[in-house]
């Protein structure tokens, strides 16, 4: 069985992604940019499950940045699609 992660990681390596408004916002307030995003989804290794919005379940992946730099990024699967809900760097 495929698990929740790889699901992701292949839908983002397929383009069927979109980032939220809030998404793009944070990239830029943060310092980072799209690829950025996607690369911490492709190279994370561990995610927490997020179950108290009760419209949708989301995802907090652990990546890295192109540069290295550690992040969160969550996301949630609607209509087939990962949906970038927001990243933010990972200070812990």
């Amino acid at each position: 069985m495929v698990s929740i992660l790889t699901k992701i990681q292949r839908k983002v390596l397929r383009n069927n992604f979109k980032p939220s408004f809030h998404c793009l916002k944070e990239l830029k307030e943060e310092y980072f940019d799209l690829e950025d995003a996607v690369a911490a989804i492709l190279n994370a290794k561990e995610f927490d499950k997020l179950t108290d919005d009760e419209s949708h379940i989301r995802y907090v992946l652990y990546g890295f940045a192109k540069d290295g730099r550690a992040m969160k990024v969550t996301v949630f699967l609607s209509q087939g699609q990962v949906v970038i809900k927001t990243i933010y760097e990972n200070y812990e």
